[in-house]
């Protein structure tokens, strides 16, 4: 799978007063020509456009950053078919999105749990179920590093451009972990840690973390701290990088084998923590708890590569970088965007909602896109994107 983005986007800035150079001046009107009255005093005159002062862009996609925060619980050993575990196929799934990103993006990779040391006393039964009663009092490990935020914002493998070497690395970390059993699921502290860690660093374009996890916060519960495992946790984390610009995709591995009590649902509760760190699937997800992506063992392999690719082209295909606008000082709250398909041009709204329009990511660098105007640049390799600005004219 090789990614591609849309060929050639075009942006129009509208800019300010056009030179002196290029436009005849207007003669200046007086009491003495009826026919041209004074200038009014209205302090604030209707915005001029300037086409003497237009300029045309390149508009090019945002410089991608992407963080895999990965499930190594021992869970993910549990078979899925009779030659696969869940592990097994998520590397697999994984190595193949790694060899098909482009080259330019940066990425990196963590896991979790970490902190503690692999355990040996905890099986998969002949059943699929992880069996832990061989294990003796004290040898299964303690909360105490897992579970600590601290341990997961110094990456394993940082962030990096994805040339060979880095792809050779974000490998070989997978498959350390590939005959090793970790006790727990502690999501909440390692997700929380991970984007504290990526907020630190100084990443241009568009920062987004990919969850992969079969499992709800566990293993991490004290008398010192009763809400540990408390989703919530993760759901506040997430909410709180989606609004300083860094987005959390979710992908819930064999959502099959969750509780039927809605308080612990894998798929509910992973909706939720999508909805929150600002990608949710489409619009109106959240009646439904369908804003993460679900894989289940039914059709583990092709549904786990679909919606890596979904993920992929999201985070790539939607989201631009606003260029600085020579000639004047552009007003980028009046601002029209335009999708350019098949011969058709379709308006795109400014939706704060993030439903079916645009929006300004955090900081005002980049515009996103999202719902239909998102699909059809997805869509189609030769849609244009125009974005005209309004500007700050300047009177004489």
């Amino acid at each position: 799978m090789k990614l591609s983005t849309a060929a050639l986007l075009v942006f129009c800035a509208v800019g300010c007063a056009a030179s002196t150079e290029d436009a005849e001046i207007p003669p200046v009107k007086t009491d003495d020509n009826p026919e041209n009255p004074p200038p009014s005093d209205d302090p604030d005159p209707e915005p001029q456009v300037c086409p003497d002062a237009t300029g045309v862009y390149d508009v090019k996609p945002a410089k991608t950053n992407l963080l895999f925060v990965l499930d190594r619980s021992g869970s993910m050993h549990l078979q899925i078919n009779q030659t696969d575990t869940r592990w097994t196929a998520t590397k697999a799934g994984l190595f193949t999105l790694f060899d098909g990103l482009p080259s330019d993006t940066v990425a990196g990779i963590t896991m979790f749990p970490m902190g503690d040391q692999p355990v040996t006393c905890c099986t998969v039964t002949t059943g699929n179920y992880i069996d832990c009663s061989a294990c003796a009092t004290g040898e299964l490990p303690g909360p105490e590093n897992r579970c600590d935020a601290l341990s997961y914002q110094s990456l394993p493998v940082g962030m990096a451009s994805l040339d060979m070497g880095q792809i050779i690395d974000m490998k070989a970390l997978v498959s350390s972990a590939d005959n090793e059993f970790y006790w727990g699921t502690p999501l909440a502290p390692a997700l929380s840690g991970a984007l504290d860690g990526l907020a630190n660093q100084t990443l241009a374009g568009v920062t987004s973390v990919v969850l992969l996890t079969d499992g709800l916060p566990t293993s991490c519960q004290t008398t010192a701290d009763p809400e540990a495992n408390d989703i919530q946790r993760a759901l506040d984390a997430a909410n709180l990088a989606a609004q300083a610009g860094i987005r959390t995709y979710v992908l819930g591995l064999d959502a099959e084998a969750a509780s039927s009590d809605p308080a612990t649902d894998l798929a509910i509760n992973l909706s939720a923590l999508a909805s929150s760190g600002g990608t949710a699937r489409f619009a109106g997800c959240e009646q439904t708890n369908e804003c993460a992506h679900i894989v289940n063992s039914d059709n583990f392999d092709d549904a786990l590569a679909k919606s890596l690719e979904e993920i992929a082209l999201d985070a790539f295909s939607c989201a631009f970088d606003v260029p600085e606008v020579n000639g004047g000082t552009p007003k980028y709250d009046e601002v029209n965007i335009t999708v350019q398909s098949g011969g058709q041009t379709f308006t795109v709204l400014r939706d704060t909602g993030h439903n079916d329009g645009w929006d300004y990511l955090p900081g005002n660098q980049q515009v996103q896109l999202y719902g239909k105007a998102c699909e059809r640049m997805k869509g189609d390799p030769d849609a244009t994107l125009e974005v005209v600005i309004g500007c700050e004219t300047q009177h004489i």
